[in-house]
């Protein structure tokens, strides 16, 4: 290996004689396991034409979610990064830092005879591809290894990044895209971000003086609090190029290249000018409450112990005596209106019709089966009023429309697939609390689809509309009025009236089949007429998800989440309710963690990539 390298070394081209910088740029935010990264820099140093001795490689991944407070995923957005949840984002980003640095320590003692070294820098923001080609940049990369996951944005990567391009195939070997730099590559925005940067050690610290310091970045003029920093933490500031907010205190770039001296450097950097963060906009609730949705300053209660039972005056005067202008839908059970409590608390009011028959068995069951329901992507009853024929539910207000109006109406602005496949996520873990974790005993939904699975503006899905919902409490199977919306039926269901959880998972295939494919349900305007699942199936089974996917999202799409999703969508949607899987299994497989689903990934991928 070594005389591999040193034969590079004696290149007389320019770019050989210097010491650069390698970026493995990975998605941080996926799993990625010490052999496959160590495989990867074992490959780098195999090649020869990337890696040369004295260089630096720079494991550089992008965290564009983490774990918000109340449980689940968010973006790494600048107002949440540099915002309300900083803390859970510097948590997260230190986590991953220490994570990468254990699992690299033995590739730095493999290439330190070669001169090598071995950085990890975590950076948290969104959109990736916009953030991996911004760091590269700024690192002034010599080479960039790109991870797998994104090899779904090559075309803009190499239009955007000057330096050579390589790429981590599916069996890990890299690939080499561009063995050249150019100097014509496209400019982009600077963006807000948060990093964390750390050598990588020969051995573990043998005590707290000498540890090597890490280095907090940001390019952004602002202060971060001393004590939220380890004391063995350096925190130094970047700007932008087009910033004239700070003097530049940017390093030659011949000492960029070099690697330590660049460091040295920045830890002398002129302060920055400190400017007030952009905080979210609040209510009139507790500043402890938490967000329910950061875009619009929306708050939720977390726990209550029992539906509060309100007075129809409150819900009059919060409605504004049930104006139009306040008026949300309406629907088979009644009009839903947008309200604001006395304490700043946004709500929907569910008034029932007087017509309705329906109403008072609808009315009751949503109220007992939420009174046990309290998950965060389930949509939180927070009480309810009876008024002699007048019966009203009283929800959180979720602020951002259904799914089906992003997927079916909203023509201005397309689902994207990001979004997508988080919802599908989130939407599972609802069912799974619903099936196999809810106190009382399963609860089963009977209509789950897009119109009953509210977002926020961060894209969280909250499952609403409990009316047709049944209580499952032991193994006998449970006959019922057939109930439910045409297209999301399952077969002994639509047939027999047989409901129990696994009619839930059917609808729940149905609805992992509209977000890949953008189509509705049933579809009259549609050729041939043919349902939503005899049109899938087929797709799915020939492995043709290009034919599958939702044209409007173009090539924009992780192929791996594709198929992970729609192999789930395909057992999900089975005749026999035996075959399907259970909530828990179904979260499991969309996230690619069941075992046997990563062989079937091996065996099939290669043969429906088509980007």
């Amino acid at each position: 290996m070594a005389s591999s390298m040193s034969n590079n070394n004696s290149h007389t081209d320019g770019e050989s004689l210097i010491t650069g910088r390698i970026v493995i740029a990975l998605d941080a935010t996926k799993d990625h396991f010490e052999q496959e990264i160590k495989q990867t820099i074992n490959e780098i140093r195999a090649q020869g034409n990337i890696l040369h001795a004295g260089d630096t490689i720079i494991v550089l991944g992008i965290l564009h979610k983490y774990l918000h407070p109340m449980g689940y995923q968010m973006e790494a957005e600048p107002l949440s990064i540099f915002g309300t949840h900083k803390r859970e984002i510097e948590k997260e980003v230190t986590k991953k830092v220490d994570t990468y640095v254990n699992m690299l320590m033995q590739s730095a003692q493999d290439c330190e005879g070669e001169g090598v070294d071995i950085e990890v820098k975590i950076t948290a923001g969104t959109p990736v591809r916009k953030v991996v080609v911004q760091e590269v940049i700024t690192i002034d990369a010599a080479c960039v290894v790109l991870d797998r996951y994104l090899r779904r944005d090559l075309t803009y990567y190499l239009k955007h990044i000057p330096c050579k391009v390589a790429l981590i195939s599916d069996n890990l070997f890299v690939k080499v895209m561009r063995p050249y730099s150019i100097i014509d590559a496209d400019s982009i925005e600077n963006k807000l971000y948060f990093s964390l940067s750390k050598q990588v050690p020969l051995a573990p610290p043998p005590s707290e003086e000498n540890t090597e310091q890490s280095v907090i970045s940001m390019n952004y003029s602002g202060s971060v609090e001393s004590s939220e920093i380890a004391n063995n933490e350096m925190v130094t500031y970047k700007q932008p190029e087009n910033s004239t907010s700070l003097e530049d205190f940017s390093a030659n770039p011949m000492q960029e290249r070099s690697g330590r001296s660049a460091r040295e450097d920045m830890k002398h950097s002129i302060p920055p000018v400190i400017q007030k963060e952009r905080k979210p906009p609040t209510s009139t609730k507790s500043s402890n409450t938490p967000f329910l949705c950061i875009a619009c300053g929306a708050k939720t209660e977390l726990y209550i112990k029992d539906s509060m039972r309100f007075s129809f005056s409150e819900i009059q005067l919060a409605t504004d005596d049930f104006s139009k202008d306040n008026l949300l839908g309406e629907g088979g059970y009644g009009r839903v209106y947008k309200g604001r409590l006395k304490d700043g608390q946004v709500i929907a009011a569910k008034v029932r019709k007087e017509a309705s028959t329906q109403g008072f068995s609808e009315f009751h069951s949503e109220v007992y089966v939420l009174s046990f329901a309290r998950h965060r992507n389930i949509v939180m009853l927070l009480g309810y009023c009876c008024k002699e024929n007048v019966n009203i539910l009283v929800y959180e207000y979720i602020c951002n429309n259904s799914l089906e109006w992003h997927l079916f109406e909203n023509t201005e602005n397309v689902l994207e697939w990001h979004r997508r496949y988080a919802i599908a996520i989130g939407t599972a873990k609802g069912l799974r609390f619903l099936h196999e974790e809810c106190r009382g005993g399963p609860i089963i939904h009977r209509d789950l689809r897009p119109s009953n699975i509210l977002l926020t503006h961060d894209f969280v899905p909250m499952i609403g509309d409990f009316g047709l919902a049944k209580w499952k409490t032991d193994e006998d199977k449970i006959y019922t009025r057939i109930l439910g919306s045409l297209g999301y039926l399952a077969p002994e269901y639509a047939e027999n009236g047989i409901v129990s959880v696994r009619t839930d998972v059917y609808s729940f295939g149905i609805v992992l089949i509209q977000l890949i494919s953008g189509r509705k349900a049933v579809d009259s305007m549609r050729e041939g007429h043919h349902s939503l699942r005899q049109w899938a199936i087929p797709l799915i089974k020939r492995l043709a998800l290009h034919e599958l996917i939702d044209p409007r999202i173009g090539d924009s799409y992780d192929t791996y989440e594709v198929y992970h999703m729609a192999r789930t969508a395909f057992m999900c949607v089975q005749n026999d309710p035996e075959l399907r899987p259970s909530m828990g299994e179904v979260l499991r497989l969309l996230q690619g963690e069941l075992e046997h689903l990563h062989q079937i990934v091996e065996q099939f991928i290669p043969h429906f990539i088509s980007k």
